[in-house]
């Protein structure tokens, strides 16, 4: 999973949780993204690039490979190297990847547990809506174990990482980015259902246009900078300027590059928030509510 699909798990406890806040539990379900950018920036985590079109790794992900290999990182069996016959990662995420914090269910339980610690004493939240943040933060390493690498624990990419490799299966993206729809529009979808909206014309038509706003920055931005722009910017920086050895330690306006492409992935949920406080919960009374928002 790796934009809008990891949405579908704050949309079904927002289902369960209808009084919890969609913007809150999708901002935590991205949590892991949000966090891995800083990481890269501080060089805590990163990344080793080798894409199936390159005969062999950019020097700096060789480089990396072996300082893997000497501190007890490296994965024989699961981790492979040209010289062992690999021949590249798949198009849609050729990556070696050290992402064991940002990508680790206990750092991401550790961020839920707070978040939902503070807001409990800011607000006082239910127990329920406090899980629904832990569960939120902690969905996303769980996700994606299923598509690429994640962790259990947290310090060292070769303990307890899980991968079922969906990724690196070939011809696989246009597969990945409808399953990821799919699973985005089906949760909305879901929590959409526990909404109703008040009956005047001009809140029905900012509805519409928040809805067309959500989908097509989820879509235009969100899914085209990760589907379409990033395999594309790898080819290209390959292809044409292959010293400056992109998506390495040795980019750091790379690394720069991918994190705010990834923080900017949050501006989809100014749109959702706007839909949340333009309804009300489905079982309420809209005249009540109503009354309730008048209160200074």
């Amino acid at each position: 999973m790796a934009v809008i699909g990891h949405w579908v798990a704050s949309f079904l406890l927002c289902y369960l949780v209808p009084q919890a806040s969609v913007t809150l539990l999708c901002k935590m379900a991205m949590m892991s993204d949000f966090t891995c950018g800083f990481l890269l920036l501080a060089k805590v985590e990163g990344v080793a690039v080798f894409p199936w079109y390159l005969s062999t790794p950019p020097a700096a992900a060789n480089a990396t490979i072996q300082y893997w290999k000497e501190s007890g990182q490296w994965l024989p069996g699961v981790d492979e190297t040209a010289s062992q016959g690999f021949l590249g990662f798949a198009a849609l995420f050729p990556m070696y990847l050290d992402i064991p914090y940002s990508h680790s269910v206990i750092g991401m339980a550790i961020v839920g547990l707070l978040v939902a610690i503070i807001t409990w004493l800011r607000y006082g939240i239910g127990f329920a809506y406090a899980m629904a943040i832990f569960l939120s933060a902690i969905s996303h390493p769980i996700l994606d174990m299923f598509f690429h690498d994640a962790y259990v624990l947290a310090g060292n990419r070769a303990v307890s990482r899980v991968t079922v490799n969906f990724w690196q299966i070939y011809y696989m993206e246009p597969v990945a980015f409808l399953l990821e729809c799919f699973l985005a529009y089906g949760g909305y979808r879901l929590w959409w259902s526990t909404r109703k909206a008040r009956a005047d014309e001009a809140t029905v038509t900012k509805i519409a246009y928040y809805k067309r706003m959500f989908w097509t920055i989820a879509m235009s931005h969100n899914m085209a900078s990760f589907y379409i722009v990033s395999p594309l910017a790898i080819f290209t920086m390959y292809k044409y300027f292959p010293a400056q050895q992109f998506a390495t330690n040795d980019c750091y306006w790379g690394y720069a590059v991918f994190a705010f492409t990834m923080w900017s992935w949050t501006m989809a949920l100014y749109p959702l928030h706007q839909l949340q406080q333009l309804t009300t919960l489905a079982t309420e009374d809209v005249e009540a509510d109503e009354a309730y928002r008048k209160i200074p």
